[in-house]
């Protein structure tokens, strides 16, 4: 087994890899793929209502019935409202679409057909959530149930309907050609280099139910790929519904199989989950000390079968997948904490200082001087318990930047700008 730390750079460097294809801006989504009654509906209520310690006073919003904005767990961010204990706190969020269920043939407009894909494609990144428990009460689409048959449907579907939109992009691309050098009909159409080369490997890797964002591409033809419209480019990861029982014991048949198929699909994260454990615990949430009663009743019976060590002590998966669907999209935070309002504010990862900025107002970003800048690992070393900046000043760890400073994840930053539009005559 692969150490934690190297598994968790590799799935940074396949969210970085898969998030090159995405749109760049700050209000990115995820959205939950799978077929009917696997537990989308039920995962998406319980992110809606994660009631995380760090923003106990934040509104949860329901967009509408089926999109959900979700705390991002965030410990810095907690560290930072308990230093300052402003009136206002203001989290980051991810925003979740619970998209309807896919049944086979939706690429030719079975089910909600076109409407459940382009659903897909209003998001940015997908989870894809796969039912691995029997449940006699629960009907399956197909009558039985077979996670790796779901997942070759529910793949098959999203492959297919991008092999229909590669059909049209040839001949768009021959449109473009010939209206940019004013060619006749009749004139002979030469494509170039890059598009042929990323026609091909994208072609290949969909005729093998593959997704395109897992495929090796220059930058050259990753920037054309991106204007193809294509939903397999999307970032996933994979969420297996397990029942209570076999959560508890982190054991399935089905699991070794699930990571199998994802392995020789391009690859991706596997997150093991159960909604009957965490609606259970989540019915609790009024009753903070039956929470914690639940979780330990859980990790005995994981003990009374010999299973021990911290992979077998119960607790929620719902930070986890939080966070994880905010680092498939490649978005991180940055924090502006005051007596006033401590806020976390989201950007994508490589977003220079002055377009940072701009996420607060534009004006920041038009106006842009500099930024003073303190890591949060460095506040929390030198501020002594005192909400203040002294600390770390003194320590030299307060410092300014300019306009080519990429921020980094955890920044504590003031902006300075100059808005006053007064011209020279």
């Amino acid at each position: 087994m692969p150490p934690k730390k190297k598994k968790e750079e590799t799935e940074v460097l396949g969210a970085m890899r898969a998030a090159r294809f995405g749109r760049v801006k700050n209000d990115l989504s995820m959205g939950f793929v799978g077929l009917p009654n696997v537990g989308k509906s039920t995962l998406t209520n319980l992110l809606a209502g994660a009631a995380h310690a760090e923003a106990a006073n934040y509104p949860f919003c329901t967009i509408d019935p089926n999109v959900v904005r979700c705390i991002v767990p965030d410990q810095k961010f907690k560290y930072l409202s308990d230093c300052w204990k402003p009136p206002s706190v203001v989290p980051a969020a991810l925003k979740v679409t619970d998209i309807a269920g896919l049944i086979r043939g939706a690429s030719e407009g079975a089910g909600l057909g076109n409407a459940f894909l382009s659903h897909i494609a209003a998001v940015d990144g997908i989870f894809h959530l796969v039912r691995s428990f029997d449940d006699d009460d629960i009907v399956h689409v197909d009558d039985s149930v077979d996670p790796i048959r779901d997942l070759d449907t529910i793949q098959g579907e999203l492959c297919a309907k991008d092999r229909e939109t590669m059909s049209k992009t040839e001949e768009r691309e021959r449109e473009r050609i010939r209206k940019e050098k004013a060619m006749s009909r009749q004139a002979e159409i030469k494509f170039g280099d890059t598009f042929l080369s990323a026609f091909e490997k994208v072609n290949k890797l969909l005729e093998a139910n593959t997704p395109v964002q897992t495929g090796e591409f220059t930058n050259g033809e990753v920037e054309l790929i991106k204007d193809w419209g294509l939903i397999t480019t999307k970032p996933q990861i994979y969420v297996v519904n397990l029942s209570k029982k076999n959560f508890i014991r982190k054991a399935s048949k089905w699991l070794p199989k699930i990571k199998e198929w994802v392995d020789t699909h391009g690859g991706g994260q596997v997150i093991p989950m159960s909604c009957e454990f965490e609606q259970e615990y989540w019915d609790l949430k009024d009753d903070p000390a039956a929470q914690k009663a639940y979780l330990d009743e859980c990790t005995q019976e994981a003990k009374d079968q010999g299973l021990t060590g911290p992979a077998f002590v119960a607790k929620t998966i719902i930070p986890r997948l939080i966070r994880s669907g905010r680092q498939a999209l490649c978005l991180q935070s940055f924090y502006t904490a005051g007596p006033k309002e401590v806020r976390a504010w989201t950007i994508m990862k490589g977003t220079l200082a002055p377009q940072a900025a701009g996420v607060i107002h534009t004006d920041f970003e038009r106006g842009f001087i500099k930024a003073e800048v303190c890591g949060f690992d460095d506040f929390k070393k030198y501020h002594g318990g005192k909400a203040s900046m002294a600390g770390p000043k003194d320590a030299g760890k307060y410092k300014q930047e300019g306009k080519m400073y990429e921020m980094q994840d955890g920044d504590i930053v003031v902006f300075m700008h100059n808005t006053s539009g007064s011209k020279k005559k």
